[in-house]
């Protein structure tokens, strides 16, 4: 049932939600502020339902990496021999000055961002880490997908849990869910297997329709 405004609320709501953070759904609804108000719930209740699939896509790809390259470099401390960029060296040198992380690299990786991740898999370390390192063991079920492929759809799913952070708009008009770079569908978001064949999480199947 469509959601209902009073007149004295469409009046004064721009005092607390401004026309141009409206504007990609007052141009979709033909400046109708009430239908675009509905829309931004819509982007809201959306966002919150991908905020948690990432997470959870986060943390799995960040462990699933971290078990393949403990067990390649047969220590749990990798990130001290891998060929890592001087900024991540930086990173991981500020997240083992953390309270409580010396002598526990869980809590060290566990404060590298998904920036970090994604990067592990960029085409400088095809050799290093992904053949030589056996990185390509923390995706075990992406049959017939190249590092580049897994590299792309994380890349984008970055963009995409960015845009969320900074309660950008992801609707689009295709029925898609839009990361900033590229049209993302929504069956196709999250598709990370980890070991045992077990997904990172529900798929979201929800239509939603940015018209008027």
């Amino acid at each position: 049932m469509p959601l209902l405004y009073s007149s004295s609320f469409l009046a004064s709501i721009e005092r607390t939600l401004t026309r141009e953070r409206l504007t990609r759904y007052l141009g979709a609804t033909g400046n109708d502020l009430s239908k675009a108000l509905e829309l931004y719930e819509y982007n809201v209740q959306l966002s919150e339902v991908l905020y948690g699939l990432l997470h959870g896509l986060e943390v799995m790809v960040r462990n699933a990496a971290h078990h393949a390259l403990t067990e390649s470099y047969q220590r749990a401390v990798w990130y001290d021999a891998a060929p890592l960029s001087v900024y991540w060296q930086d990173r991981i040198a500020k997240a083992k000055s953390k309270p409580g992380a010396t002598g526990k690299p869980g809590k060290v990786i566990a404060e590298l961002t998904f920036g970090f991740w994604v990067e592990l898999l960029q085409a400088s370390n095809h050799r290093a880490l992904w053949v030589n390192q056996k990185l390509n063991r923390a995706f075990p079920n992406a049959v017939g997908k190249t590092r580049s492929d897994i590299h792309e759809r994380l890349k984008a799913i970055h963009l995409l849990r960015n845009r969320l952070s900074h309660h950008e708009p992801i609707l689009t008009a295709a029925n898609g869910v839009y990361n900033g770079n590229l049209i993302l569908p929504l069956p196709q978001l999250v598709l990370v297997q980890t070991p045992g064949g077990r997904g990172s999480g529900r798929s979201v199947s929800t239509r939603v329709r940015l018209a008027a």
